[in-house]
């Protein structure tokens, strides 16, 4: 699937991967860019003698998300690859392989988003977020599909998957794709900005395209409608003026916590709520600054524009550590005692993870420790163990001792 690889420092893999989740085709295309080889590094925790990280599953190619079945005693794992396995705490199984349904002619793409319906009990059927599959030669045309498919005696049946909504995607990476149940019917599915450098669609300020935004919807018995009395634009989207959501959450009091990859200088954290339409500024801003294509990352703090909502945090690219891309985590009010009460959160290219939780001072980010692999995302495990995805394929367990 990806060409010759090579391989080379954890120090310039970190440069090489500018952007991760949120890199620019146009580069990798054009420049003939290659992948380098995925190596798996040991998960480690230096800094927090309290905390250990361990091998919890194997196997995966990248594993992007975990949902507790709704009726079973089991966690059900979704791979970019279009693999959904199901682990019981003793073994797994095979639920789904839509390896000829999904496209994984970037690395961006594949299976990128599930979730049960609220009614499974009784329907049986749950809900996918996917780049359809098609030629890897030329322009992009595989656009990005939310769908809903039945599981039939333990396993999901292709022939079932009928596509509720497709939307079109320019260039392949900036897929977004995550599908989150927030109750009473409804969903959240979030869609990066169509792809390539400096927004270039222009659809991150664009309030009729659905792309570079957060949708809300309600799905009953088989039909999907918009929740929302927009009377302008897409009547699906919640919040707009987004690059790239990898990943979002929400909390008990309604707050929607959504990670936002950044292009050249930085990663932000949103907070929302998820009734309230909000504009996060993409790509009038990036972070607390005015974007500017090629900024060196040093220009000043831009004050707050009344028309945008501003992250809560934020981290640069250029602090000499590495830090590139962001993932989404949870809301932690499960896990190890010393990681709840707040939002947790990741780097891709160094591993390092950080808690934002609301102080005196407002919401502020406290760095728990570096661990050194490739964060694809994180996990909640049958037990409510704190799971960490490797984009490696290893499933890592974060627990106190």
């Amino acid at each position: 699937m990806y060409s010759k690889t090579i391989l080379i420092s954890l120090l310039v893999l970190s440069a090489t991967f500018t952007g991760c989740f949120g890199s620019e085709e146009v580069v990798e295309e054009d420049k003939g860019y290659q992948w380098q080889e995925r190596i798996e590094i040991d998960c480690k925790t230096p800094n927090r003698e309290n905390l250990v990280c361990t091998e919890f599953l194997t196997g995966f190619e990248t594993p992007v998300l975990s949902l507790k079945h709704p009726v079973l005693d089991e966690l059900w794992l979704v791979d970019l690859s279009g693999n959904i396995t199901s682990w019981d705490g003793n073994s797994t199984r095979v639920v789904a392989s839509l390896g000829d349904v999904v496209n994984r002619c970037h690395y961006e793409q594949g299976l990128l988003g599930m979730a049960f319906d609220e009614d499974y009990e009784n329907t049986s059927a749950i809900l996918l977020s996917y780049v359809e599959n098609g030629t890897c030669t030329g322009p992009n045309q595989s656009g990005i599909i939310l769908a809903e498919a039945k599981i039939e005696n333990g396993v999901l049946n292709q022939s079932t998957i009928v596509v509720l909504r497709e939307v079109e995607e320019p260039k392949r990476n900036h897929n977004g794709g995550h599908l989150l149940s927030i109750g009473n019917n409804q969903y959240l599915w979030g869609l990066g900005d169509g792809g390539g450098s400096n927004d270039q669609y222009s659809n991150g300020q664009n309030a009729s395209s659905p792309q570079g935004a957060i949708h809300l919807f309600q799905y009953v018995n088989g039909t999907m409608s918009p929740v929302l009395n927009n009377s302008e634009g897409d009547p699906y989207i919640l919040h707009s003026g987004l690059r790239n959501p990898w990943r979002f959450d929400v909390d008990p009091n309604g707050g929607l916590w959504i990670a936002d990859v950044g292009q050249n200088c930085w990663e932000e954290i949103n907070y929302v709520t998820t009734s309230e339409p909000t504009n996060l500024g993409w790509s009038e801003r990036e972070g607390f600054h005015e974007f500017i294509a090629d900024s060196d990352c040093e220009q000043e703090m831009s004050p707050a524009d009344d028309e945008f909502t501003d992250p809560v945090a934020v981290y640069s690219h250029n602090s000499g550590r590495g830090f590139c891309s962001i993932s989404g985590g949870y809301w932690m009010d499960w896990g190890p005692s010393s990681l709840q009460g707040g939002y947790m959160y990741g780097d891709f290219c160094t591993g390092t993870i950080w808690l934002i939780k609301q102080t005196d001072d407002g919401w502020l980010p406290e760095e728990i420790d570096t661990t050194g692999i490739m964060i694809v995302g994180f996990g909640r495990g049958l037990s409510d163990e704190l799971l960490v995805f490797s984009w490696a394929g290893t499933i890592y367990e974060i627990s106190e001792v």
